[in-house]
């Protein structure tokens, strides 16, 4: 069994071979990606076997942003302002090792991430997705995502979730 490493977009990681079936995606990686991490927009972490390092299996992109308290969460019921959270813009795994469970070690390094964060540098509300679609959406719920709108296709775990999946606990 190969051992998988989480690693910054670099160099050295072989963007031209990646293909996820989804040309946007397959594009971003390809032409943007480096750029955006360059000008600190955008962080994308791929994740590589550590006997290839340079093969991408998945990646995922991450991003700061804000979002309008999600109704229904006690928390931030009465809080006035935009909750800062950590944003998964992208996530893909090659199609040569889909369904394989790379999708589900991405969407938990970036959770780790979320989790890292809030332990170390600042306060967040969690970590937030955008699904392309329902498929998507269904797929997020599964881990414990939570809809922003009942038909919408923005979800997001709140930091005491992240932080459990990590196996901590959050004082509140």
């Amino acid at each position: 069994m190969s051992r998988i490493r989480k690693q910054q977009l670099g160099r050295n990681h072989h963007r031209a071979g990646f293909d996820c079936g989804v040309e946007a995606l397959n594009s971003f990686l390809r032409n943007t990606a480096r750029r955006q991490d360059e000008r600190h927009l955008v962080r994308t972490t791929v994740l590589v076997d550590i006997n290839a390092p340079e093969r991408i299996l998945a990646y995922y992109s991450t991003a700061p942003c804000e979002i309008i308290p999600p109704p229904g969460v006690r928390a931030w019921k009465s809080y006035p302002h935009p909750v800062p959270f950590l944003r998964m813009a992208r996530l893909a795994s090659d199609v040569s090792v889909q369904g394989q469970g790379f999708g589900e070690l991405a969407l938990l390094a970036a959770i780790e991430d979320a989790a890292t964060i809030s332990r170390g540098f600042t306060a967040i509300g969690g970590l937030v997705v955008d699904a392309k679609d329902p498929r998507a959406a269904a797929f997020y719920e599964k881990f414990g995502f939570v809809r922003i709108e009942q038909a919408g296709l923005q979800l997001f775990m709140p930091i005491q979730d992240c932080l459990s999946v990590m196996g901590e606990s959050h004082d509140s």
